[in-house]
Order: structure tokens, then sequence, then C-alpha cells
């Protein structure tokens, strides 16, 4: 709120002009009174006028007052979105592995919205409090300061009252903030997962899982609503009771000629004037205990242990194909599964295939190397430098990463293959789509490179993913080049095609690849075996192939398969 310190003075005046200008309205209202009783017609029609010059002032104010605070809420909501974006963009990989989506979706929007009320519409109302009790007061106790005292003694039952609802409704809002989490985050697994949801028949069983989400949701909302609407009952109550007092006690000082009849009139005209700002009063209580529970989910989140990455910048690499070397790096998980200690050594354009069983470290490996995952023990070194947050952009810039799911963005397939080098060629795009035999596909698609691919890719099938998710990471030049089972959903023939077409990269890009398939690994000058994260084999394809091992065994045992499926 420090930027924003102007326009809050701003708002907090046009609230006091408005406060001011409506609280005097009962005087005035009162002097014409007075004025009728001793028949001064003059004077009754110049208080009349008054009352009518600060009626409109009352709501010039107001319109500015609004027009000020509620439009300061906005720009603080906007920027709160817009830090909390930057944020995420700048977590590390480790963070999105305790991340739920939902969670997040939840954060950003329901937590952000309540932030924003408080900002807005509460502050608003709180500050319409604080400037209207002094002036009307301060009129009150010119008038009649027994009267005043009278009148004023249920208000302070209404500030207890306030006080217990508060509290109340603060924990109700926590759970119902988590609740609304969970119920985002089952909603984004569920149509995520759709495929799967179907697939198995579980339908009945997420919509009762749903239905049982949206039903404690439901009951905390509705918990929160009778809350809520506990403030104006409270309120008018309290109004009722201050009424009472004043019909009561001020009438009797009336007949007693000790108060005039317009001075009662203002008197009724101050509590008018009280009532709203008094039951506001109440719900931006409510909406400071809401915006608290919501920030301080934002908080804990904006608060996370993992350190951030450094900010992007233009960098001029060289042409020169990356160098990388491995000194004793570990990484290892809780459960005691993970990578190492490994000692590796690749030189510039070299390439190196990474094969082993399920769970054996093969894309834990690759994502060591990409910069995703700190060591735990050891050090990667990236052209004799060592990896750190001065030197990860310089790493990332000069990295081509296709990742087990290929990952595609709701947008034209021509954006999704030159994402990374958005200035690259129509001739550039389509010579990498010949080098992963996409180019047919291409020609068969309604839009061709402008066709809309969908959400992840959804018009793609598997196969065709992948070679998007490679074509894009081709055509960026890379100097190091991480594919990560890059082929497992592409036929053999296709597979084939593209292999033969990758050799071409050999050598321009230093190559590691992680891949269950002997013949594939074949294509790289050297391979590495692991088992349990750890390496049991390491050297040439044709010397593995010859010695007893994990790699003959999977070589036997696809060629098998291979010589069945042509005989089939």
């Amino acid at each position: 709120m420090a930027r924003h310190r102007r326009t809050l003075y701003w708002g907090l005046a046009a609230t006091v002009w408005c406060s001011v200008a409506a609280s005097v309205v009962p005087y005035w209202s009162g002097r014409a009174v007075n004025a009728l009783e001793h028949q001064d017609w003059h004077g009754s029609r110049v208080f009349l006028a008054w009352m009518l010059a600060f009626t409109v002032a009352a709501g010039i104010g107001r319109y500015l007052m609004r027009n000020t605070l509620i439009g300061l809420s906005r720009d603080v909501e906007r920027e709160q979105r817009e830090s909390l974006y930057s944020f995420l963009l700048t977590r590390p990989f480790a963070f999105y592995e305790r991340q739920r989506v939902g969670d997040l979706m939840s954060r950003l929007g329901d937590d952000v919205g309540t932030v924003r009320m408080a900002t807005g519409p509460g502050l608003m109302s709180f500050l319409q409090v604080l400037s209207i009790l002094p002036v009307t007061l301060g009129l009150m106790f010119q008038t009649s300061w027994r009267l005043t005292l009278a009148v004023m003694f249920p208000f302070c039952f209404l500030a207890l009252g306030f006080y217990i609802i508060g509290k109340w409704s603060h924990m109700v809002q926590q759970k119902l903030q988590l609740a609304f989490s969970a119920l985002t985050t089952f909603s984004h697994e569920t149509i995520s997962g759709e495929r799967v949801v179907q697939a198995f028949g579980l339908e009945e069983a997420r919509v009762a899982q749903f239905g049982a989400l949206s039903r404690r949701h439901a009951m905390l909302s509705m918990k929160q609503s009778v809350i809520f609407s506990a403030y104006a009952p409270l309120s008018a109550l309290i109004g009722g009771m201050s009424a009472l007092v004043l019909v009561s006690y001020g009438g009797s000082l009336v007949v007693k000629g000790a108060l005039g009849l317009g001075d009662l009139t203002a008197f009724t005209g101050f509590l008018v004037a009280l009532a709203w700002p008094m039951m506001s009063l109440g719900w931006s209580a409510n909406l400071f205990q809401r915006a608290k529970a919501g920030q301080e989910r934002l908080d804990q989140l904006l608060h996370s242990s993992e350190r951030p990455l450094p900010p992007a910048e233009a960098i001029a690499l060289p042409e020169a194909p990356a160098a990388l070397a491995l000194e004793r790096v570990s990484h290892r998980f809780e459960t005691g599964r993970g990578l190492g200690p490994l000692d590796l050594t690749l030189a510039p354009g070299d390439s190196l295939a990474v094969v082993g069983g399920i769970g054996s470290g093969k894309t834990l490996l690759l994502q060591v190397l990409a910069g995703l995952r700190e060591p735990q023990e050891g050090r990667m070194l990236v052209d004799g430098d060592p990896l750190s947050d001065a030197t990860i952009r310089r790493h990332w810039a000069g990295l081509g990463w296709v990742p087990q799911e290929a990952f595609l963005f709701s947008d034209t397939l021509r954006m999704n293959l030159a994402m990374g080098r958005p200035d690259a060629t129509e001739e550039e795009i389509w010579e990498i789509a010949r080098v992963v035999a996409m180019d047919e596909l291409i020609r068969r698609l309604p839009d061709g490179l402008d066709t809309v691919v969908g959400e992840r890719g959804v018009i793609l099938s598997g196969g065709e993913r992948q070679r998007t998710a490679l074509a894009r990471a081709l055509l960026r030049q890379p100097r190091l080049l991480l594919l990560d089972d890059a082929l497992s959903a592409v036929d053999a023939e296709t597979e084939s095609r593209i292999l033969e077409n990758l050799r071409a990269f050999l050598g321009a890009s230093t190559l590691v690849l992680a891949t269950h398939r002997v013949f594939v690994a074949e294509t790289c000058a050297r391979v590495l075996v692991l088992e349990e994260g750890l390496p049991i084999q390491f050297g040439d394809p044709e010397t593995l192939a010859g010695q007893p091992g994990l790699f003959a065994r999977l070589k036997r045992l696809q060629s098998l398969e291979r010589e069945l499926v042509s005989r089939s």
C-alpha cells in the first residue's frame, strides 16, 4: 500500500468530505424545524438551503470516495496478482513438486479477491465510520450531552458483539478457504485426467467424492453466511434500542422544556446518519476477517523455503556445444531412491544414452544435467564453470529439453514449435518438421502451422505431441540437447526415420538421451547403464553388447521382440 499512499490520502479526504457533509445535514434540519417552531419563515428557508447544499456536497464526496477507494482496491488486486504470477515464474523445480495446481489457482483467485474486498469496500466503510463518528458525536454533545450519552450507551454492546462474531468468522473463513482449495484441486485433477477416469469407469466414484467436497464447502459457506447475517440484526437491534431511548428520554426532555423539538429532530437525523456506517462496520469487520485469512495463505505461499531463480536476461552464447562434468554428484529422496554418487564427463559434441529399468534414476540424471535439480552432494560443471545461480540462466539459454510428457500450450502449432526461438523463419520451421517426420502431418491439418492444437495439444496424438516437443527443442539450436524417453509414443518406423535424421545433429549439440530401447541408445557414441541410481556399465554400445550385463540382456530381448513383430 505504500506506493498508493497518495491515492489513499485522496480517498481519505473524499471520505472525510462525504462524512462531514452527511453529518451536518441533520444539524441544519434541526435548525429549520426550530425556525418553523418560532415562525421564522425566512430563517427556515435559509436553513433548508444549507441542508440541500450539504446534501449535494455529501453526494459528490460519496462519488469521489467510491471512485478513489474502489479503484485503489482494483489496482491493489492487479498488482498482487501480477506479483504472485511473477513469484510463481521464479520458483524452482522443487517448489512445484510440493504444490498442487488447484490450490495455487485458489490462492490466485479466491484469496486475492478477499484482500481486494477488504482494501476497497471494507476500508471505505471503516474510514466512513472513523470520519463520521467524531463530527456527529460533536454535534450531538453540543446539542445535549445527556441525551448523547443515553442513546450511545447501547452501542457499547455492538462493539462487543462485533468482536465475538469477528473471531468466529475468521476461524470459519480459514476452513472455508481450505475446503475451496481442496475442491479446486480435485476438480482440476479430475478434468485433467478425464481419460483415465472414463477408461476405468470411475465417473460415479469421482462424482461422489466431488459431492462430498462440495457439501463440505457448501456447509462452511452457509455457516459463514449465517455469521455474516448476524451483523445486520445486531446492528438493527442496537439501533432500535437507541431509537427507543431517544423517543422516551428525548421526549421527556422536550416535555420538560430542556430540549427543543428541532433538537430532537436533529438527533433523529444523527442516528439515521450513524445507522448505515455502524451496520457497515460489521460488514467491513467480516471482510477484514476474510482478508486476514486469505492474506495468511498468500504469505504462506510467498514465504516458501526455496531460493528464487535469478532474473531472465539476454545472453550471448558461444556456438560450440556444451561440455559437462559431474563430480561425485548425488541426489537422494527420503525413500532412499535417487541418483549417485556419480562421476561423468561429456566433451563438447559428445552423445550419451542413459539406459536402465524403471526407477533407475534416468530422469533424475537428466533433471540434474538440465539444472532443474541441485545436487545434494558434489557439483556439476558446465564449460568448466560450476553451475550456480550466477550461471544457471546461461546454461538454460543453450538448453534443449524434451521431458517424458510433452506439454503443449493452447495455441497454434507454429507458436508451440517456435516458442524457444520466436525469430525462426518459415523455412527453418519446415526443415525441423521434416527432421521429426511431422511435415506430412502439418500439411494434413486444416490450417497447417496455424492450426490451434487445443489444451495441452489435445487434437494431436501422444506421438505427435512428442515430435512437436522434440522439434521445439531442435529449432532452438541448443548447445545441450536432453531427451527423456522422447520417442516412447512413436511407432518403430517413424522412430527409425527420426533417429536417422537426428544423426545430422550429432556433433552440433551435446546430446544426452534416456531410453528403454537399446536400438535408440545405439545411435549415441557412449552408453551409461544405471541401476538404483548407480552406474553399473559405461562404454560404447558395441563393447557393452558383447559383455555380460543388463545392456546385452536388454538387446537380446528387444532383438527377439523385433523379430517376432516382423514375422507376424
